[in-house]
């Protein structure tokens, strides 16, 4: 069993350092000599940028410049191996690049081994890490205490339940903990690293909207401060209390539906596609849903992200499913207009829109949604 991990584990760090004219990154490795290579890998907007030297003598050496912090490796390939179908020995270590003077150094020829100085970036790495660990390490005894436990202990779905409350207490302890490091080292530029790996899905974009501009202006205009931004933007759109992006799409029939056409009452907005198992897995639910809360002005509104050759399989689906609700789709498939609209990236996924037009939950699944349509409508639906 592995326990619900709700924020990842690998956060690498960094500071924001006051630039200089370029980068030199230079290293020992060993006693390598020709034809072993060293290369340069940098995270240039997104795309892997390389360059390579031979190395000499267990030297090599790289000269250029960046315009923001961004994350590099270094990479040895220590022999060719031409033609004789083995692949060549190669080994990497990762690491924060500034505008600074970096050395790599190991006494051996491996490069994963190497001690990097120089680098503020990846100091303050180490400092962060050292920060988060004690949080980090209650994860360990949560799941050292699981393997301790005898086999029926460990199917015991009560027990794995209160591991698994347990484990989101402590992930929103290192939420907090990353948070609080963001509003004390707004010049960081781990800040940025930092506050991007809470964005975990479900996430309050107009609080972490908060936090970001509160960051340094150069860093927030760094590739990771664009892409932070982005998704902060793009959540947003979809955030509990904002109004709901107005979309109009054509049902079964062919007759146009629009979003705004539910005015006054409650609608559930459920993107879903006639080959998605959990999707249909999750139909009896919604059924029982709008059994229960449609006669006190519950609605759903069936988004398919079904494709033109498929559509058969959606109407027979809706059929095969009883789903009596209006079904749209413009059968673009993952580039279905409202989808997109919605930031939809996996299915099933739903958006529960009120009377007046707001979101006020989404992902509302089996009694997750049952409960919040009791909190609307009361305990005695129909």
């Amino acid at each position: 069993m592995k326990i619900i991990m709700l924020i990842g584990m690998a956060l690498s760090l960094s500071l924001f350092a006051e630039a200089q004219n370029g980068y030199t990154v230079k290293g020992q490795v060993g006693k390598l000599n020709k034809p072993a290579k060293a290369f340069l890998i940098i995270n240039d907007n997104g795309k892997p940028k390389v360059d390579s030297v031979m190395i000499v003598d267990g030297k090599f050496e790289f000269k250029g410049s960046t315009p923001s912090p961004t994350d590099a490796n270094v990479m040895i390939r220590h022999t060719l191996n031409k033609n004789s179908g083995v692949a060549p020995k190669r080994d990497a270590k990762s690491f924060l690049l500034d505008n600074e003077n970096i050395s790599f150094v190991t006494p051996t020829d491996s490069i994963s081994k190497a001690v990097i100085t120089g680098s503020t970036l990846t100091e303050e790495s180490g400092k962060v890490d050292n920060y988060l660990r004690p949080f980090y390490d209650k994860y360990k005894v949560l799941d050292n205490e699981f393997k301790a436990q005898p086999e029926a202990k460990k199917q015991d779905k009560d027990y794995i339940k209160t591991l698994e409350e347990r484990a989101k207490v402590i992930a929103d302890e290192i939420v907090a903990a990353k948070l609080k490091y963001v509003k004390e080292n707004p010049d960081q530029y781990m800040s940025v690293m930092a506050l991007n790996s809470t964005l975990a899905p479900g996430f309050d974009a107009i609080a972490a909207e908060k936090v970001f501009l509160g960051i340094n202006e150069n860093l927030r205009n760094s590739y990771l401060g664009k892409k932070v931004a982005e998704r902060i933007a793009s959540t947003k759109k979809t955030q509990d209390g904002v109004e709901a992006p107005e979309f109009s799409q054509t049902d079964v029939d062919g007759k146009i539906v629009k979003l705004s056409d539910y005015r006054g009452k409650y609608v559930l907005v459920d993107f879903w596609a006639s080959w998605c198992a959990p999707c249909r897995r999750e139909n009896p639910n919604l059924i029982k849903a709008y059994d229960q809360y449609h006669a006190k002005g519950f609605e759903i509104l069936g988004v398919s992200l079904d494709k033109p050759t498929d559509r058969e399989k959606w109407l027979k689906a809706i059929a095969d499913d009883k789903l009596i609700w209006k079904q749209v789709s413009d059968l673009k498939g993952w580039e279905n207009a409202a989808a997109k609209l919605y930031e939809v990236t996996a299915i099933p996924m739903n958006f529960l829109v009120d009377p007046s037009g707001k979101i006020v939950a989404k992902d509302l699944r089996g009694e997750a949604l049952n409960e919040k349509l009791k909190s609307l409508f009361g305990n005695n639906p129909k």
